[in-house]
């Protein structure tokens, strides 16, 4: 089974031929585990054109060669700048559209149909606010309720303008990436989320339907309070299901199967700092648990970050095909 058609048949609820999909929401390893990174951000920048479309042309070789041996059946873009802290940006990022558009154009040329190709979207009016604004937003929530839906349409606007670009250039589906909640529980009021958050990601939902793409919501922390409005908005799945914050995948893929797919969700601290035995068994208990009748990809909760070592990474890639296997 080729790995794109694998990925599908997870998303659509039918069970793969051969072992559970597999898919990573970013993968920064790169030198770790293929001997090299990709050229992006500040790096990238300083490059010539000529310079640029030869780099986008080896990043997605990079991607290829680490989604093949790690069996990734989807790879992803590289996203648009952001800050892991103050003044201190991503590991993954590029500078404008334009670049971003070009690189999935190069996985494409790179890897043809064989594996499915993500965008990345996000930042959409409901996300946890930097310090920065937070008293300015929750006296607009209350004082000014219209102003906040307003951002919030025209936040979906943007995101339905890029990610048209990106699939004009190749891409499958969407990640929107849009953490709403802490480990105890979503930043915003449920109330205040099926106000100001949840129509415009049902929106945004219903295009990508429109447009043929598989949408994937991402957000960390613990969201049962509000898992029937991620499954009443429409989006094909639903990616991390924070063990961090309390979520057990196992159990939510049997409340929500044939509604919402699952991609997930290795603790990501324990594939850094645990022993073989115990991310073997950890692999071990998510693969048993979900692969059964697809509507699941195994992955990490989050990034597979700087830290992680390759060896650790492939006891997970070695755990998915002995626990994941449909035909052994």
């Amino acid at each position: 089974m080729r790995n794109k058609d694998r990925f599908i048949a997870a998303m659509e609820f039918r069970q793969p031929d051969d072992m559970a999909a597999m898919f990573e929401l970013e993968f920064q390893i790169y030198k770790e585990y293929v001997g090299e990174d990709p050229v992006v951000g500040f790096e990238y920048a300083k490059l010539s054109q000529k310079e640029k479309e030869m780099a986008l042309g080896r990043n997605a070789q990079l991607f290829a060669q680490a989604a093949d041996k790690a069996g990734h059946d989807a790879i992803r873009d590289i996203g648009s700048y952001w800050e892991i802290a103050p003044g201190v940006p991503a590991v993954l990022w590029l500078p404008e559209i334009e670049d971003r558009a070009a690189q999935i154009r190069a996985i494409k040329q790179e890897t043809g149909d064989e594996f499915f190709i993500f965008c990345t979207v996000g930042g959409m009016a409901g996300s946890i606010p930097d310090g920065d604004n937070l008293d300015k937003l929750i006296q607009k929530i209350y004082e000014q309720p219209e102003e906040v839906c307003l951002d919030a349409r025209l936040t979906l606007e943007s995101i339905l303008q890029s990610q048209q670009i990106f699939a004009e250039a190749g891409a499958d589906g969407v990640i929107n990436a849009t953490d709403i909640a802490f480990k105890t529980g979503t930043f915003f009021s449920p109330g205040q989320l099926r106000e100001f958050f949840f129509p415009y990601l049902t929106k945004w939902a219903q295009r990508c339907r429109d447009d043929g793409l598989i949408s994937v919501f991402h957000t960390d922390g613990n969201v049962s309070a509000v898992m029937d409005d991620i499954v009443l908005s429409g989006v094909n799945a639903l990616q991390c299901v924070d063990p961090l914050g309390g979520m057990d995948i196992v159990k939510l893929k049997k409340q929500v199967y044939g509604r919402l797919a699952l991609i997930g969700n290795l603790d990501c601290s324990l594939l850094q700092l645990g022993t073989r035995e115990e991310i073997e068994s950890a692999c071990e208990n998510i693969l048993m648990g979900c692969k059964e009748g697809g509507g699941f990809a195994f992955g990490g909760c989050n990034a597979i970050f700087k830290g992680i070592t390759a060896e650790n990474y492939q006891v997970m890639v070695n755990a998915r095909k002995k626990y994941g296997n449909y035909t052994a």
